[in-house]
């Protein structure tokens, strides 16, 4: 095999660099929001897990673009996503119905948060309501 310098077949002594998949970039992105999902839903922190689930499942989708099938840090931000976002809405549902069981719990929770903000629950929803100035401490 003789080296040939004008084979228009060989690199011309270049090293090969492998190209990344479409939309590497953006399944990157949604495996870490999806992962960030997870760790706010376990701390917690109802917002920030479902915002950041529902944009990582939004770039997985977006980072198959027309391939046939997602790659892997696109299954595994979607996986990610949807098990902090499960987790979350668990979490809210399970909240709200102990709140709605067990009276006492929910009294006690309105006196805490009168305790704290000294004025009451529905006091303040109604000043916000009727467009009044909020009281500040």
């Amino acid at each position: 095999m003789d080296f040939q310098p004008n084979n228009p077949y060989t690199n011309s002594g270049y090293p090969r660099t492998l190209s990344r998949p479409s939309g590497d970039g953006l399944a990157t992105a949604a495996m870490i929001l999806g992962i960030l999902s997870v760790v706010t839903a376990m701390s917690l922190t109802v917002y920030l897990s479902m915002m950041f689930g529902s944009i990582g499942i939004v770039l997985a989708l977006l980072s198959k673009g027309r391939a046939p099938k997602l790659i892997s840090k696109a299954r595994i931000g979607i996986t990610c996503a949807v098990v902090g976002i499960l987790f979350t809405g668990s979490y809210i549902i399970t909240t709200t119905k102990c709140a709605y069981d067990n009276p006492e719990l929910l009294e006690q929770a309105l006196d805490n948060f009168e305790e704290q903000y000294g004025i009451s629950y529905e006091e303040l929803i109604n000043t916000m309501l009727d467009g009044g100035e909020l009281p500040t401490n």
